[in-house]
């Protein structure tokens, strides 16, 4: 009696460890950044160059190493292809963000950090459910 064995789906392991470490730590740094605004504006004024500013140079960095671990989980890992895309948005919103951040254009800048936020925090969340560590295949089911 011959068994016929089911073919093998390969899933992102190592890749959505890798990329739930990078967006730990990306979220950490993004909710860190309205803090350390709110510390300012109570009065605090080396919040905004010893804290907002040292973060917000060098966030978008985070974002491109988050950009990198994420073609490693879709490529590699065979997982979605979505977070690769939000990934190199986020690079890109965290530019020009930084941008209007220096120049205080307020009206672009603080729409934009909610909107990065929410979106790393929800990522974040994403990455440790149980269908993040789905194949593409599978997720298509």
């Amino acid at each position: 009696m011959t068994t016929i064995a089911a073919p093998t789906v390969r899933r992102p392991r190592v890749s959505l460890q890798l990329l739930r470490i990078t967006l730990v730590l990306h979220a950490l740094l993004v909710i860190a950044q309205p803090i350390a605004a709110g510390y300012f504006l109570s009065g605090n004024v080396d919040a905004m160059t010893n804290v907002h500013g040292a973060i917000g140079g060098s966030v978008w960095m985070i974002a491109l190493l988050q950009t990198v671990v994420a073609a490693f989980y879709t490529l590699a890992g065979r997982g979605r292809i979505w977070p690769s895309v939000a990934s190199v948005l986020l690079v890109v919103a965290e530019f020009v963000q930084l941008v209007y951040g220096y120049q205080q254009n307020f009206a672009v800048h603080i729409p934009l950090g909610t909107a990065i936020v929410t979106t790393v925090v929800w990522m974040t969340v994403w990455s440790f459910r149980s269908t993040a560590g789905l194949s593409r295949r599978e997720a298509k089911r």
